[in-house]
């Protein structure tokens, strides 16, 4: 199966429970695009973020005769399940 591509939280917020059933879009992140920095001010939260991995690695033990050396290898996702991390708020 091909890859969904992301939408904007407009977008998804738009969609009705029957449109994204099945489609893959209930694991994904809105995209946001762009560049900056955000200056936060005291007292100000970060809500609603969502983290979405692009990439994944496992850790793997290399090495012979006793001497090993710890190497992060690529990977890719071995689960249907959810992999997002979404609703993270927090004091900045």
């Amino acid at each position: 199966a091909e890859p969904v591509n992301a939408l904007s939280k407009s977008q998804i917020q738009e969609l009705s429970y029957l449109q994204v059933k099945g489609t893959g879009l209930a694991n994904r992140c809105a995209e946001v695009i762009g560049e900056g920095s955000i200056s936060p001010k005291t007292g100000q939260k970060l809500v609603d973020m969502c983290i979405e991995p692009k990439a994944w690695a496992v850790e793997e033990e290399i090495g012979r005769g006793g001497k090993t050396e710890k190497k992060f290898v690529n990977s890719k996702v071995m689960t249907r399940q959810t992999y997002t991390l979404e609703g993270i708020e927090g004091k900045l």
